[in-house]
């Protein structure tokens, strides 16, 4: 990465950072009680909490990049940068103009606007007892998966060689050659083909009718259906596998449902507040 691009991503963290810092504070988050003094600019420390700081800010892609020793030193680097950038604007006094005073105030209120977002969703609570009631009023909605069937298929064009490719496929099929061989050869499904006509698993609903009844029709493992006509030409399809019905079970989705339901909750309670606040501030829309 450049330095240019790792400046970027900097600002971004600190961005990042100044936004997160009062929520960190609120988890109960304590600073080192001796940080580690990694340099100093002007008198001003940097700690390696901070350049820890930045690098959880900057995502998950470059962390992987700079959570190497070398690239947390690249990072102290830039930050001192930053910090020398920002002694030199302040000299020029580019802080005293409209611009700055402008985007300082937007952060302002950004800060200020997540400092009162946490302030009223910090009490709202999912237990697990709602997930489960949660879990059991939509069941068969959101936690039922259908029947699946897994399948293969050779397309064929409708044409006047249609009669003759089939008659050769079905043929060499009589004769031990395998499905996978014969739809790589023969398929014009550029998305199956060289995966010997895999199509996955799919459920009902998902194909074109006729080839989802000829599809779901096929009783055995190995079965092959013979030659369907739908829009596309002529299939014949392989199963592969069948997947009968199942249920997820709450274990598994709990944790989702509790996040989910939060979600739901403090968006509730946002949209109600934000109401109110519509009530005590003049609000004007053009």
């Amino acid at each position: 990465m450049t330095r240019k691009f790792l400046l970027a991503l900097l600002i971004l963290a600190m961005s990042f950072n100044l936004a997160c810092a009062a929520e960190v504070q609120n988890e109960g988050e304590k600073a080192p009680e001796q940080p580690k003094i990694l340099a100093r600019v002007d008198g001003i420390d940097i700690t390696e909490a901070e350049v820890l700081q930045f690098l959880q800010g900057m995502g998950a892609q470059a962390m992987m990049f700079y959570g190497t020793e070398q690239g947390q030193k690249m990072i102290l680097d830039e930050i001192i940068s930053l910090r020398l950038f920002a002694l030199d604007a302040a000299a020029k006094k580019l802080d005293e103009t409209e611009e700055f005073k402008t985007s300082l105030e937007n952060i302002r209120r950004s800060l200020l606007a997540n400092a009162d977002v946490r302030e009223i969703v910090k009490d709202v609570k999912v237990t697990e007892d709602n997930a489960k009631k949660f879990y059991d009023e939509h069941l068969n909605e959101y936690f039922k998966k259908p029947e699946q069937i897994r399948a293969s298929h050779i397309l064929i064009s409708d044409d006047v060689n249609s009669v003759d490719i089939i008659a050769d496929i079905q043929g060499a099929l009589s004769n031990g050659v395998s499905f996978d061989e014969l739809a790589e050869e023969f398929s014009l499904d550029p998305g199956s083909a060289a995966n010997g006509g895999d199509l996955g698993e799919f459920p009902r609903g998902v194909m074109v009718k006729e080839f989802e009844e000829a599809a779901f029709n096929l009783q055995n493992v190995g079965d092959i259906s013979e030659p369907v006509k739908t829009q596309f030409g002529w299939h014949i399809i392989k199963l592969d596998e069948k997947i009968p019905e199942s249920t997820i079970k709450f274990d598994d989705v709990k944790e989702q449902i509790i996040h989910n339901l939060q979600d739901a909750k403090s968006s509730e309670l946002l949209k109600k507040h934000s109401d109110e606040l519509e009530k005590v501030y003049k609000v004007e829309r053009f």
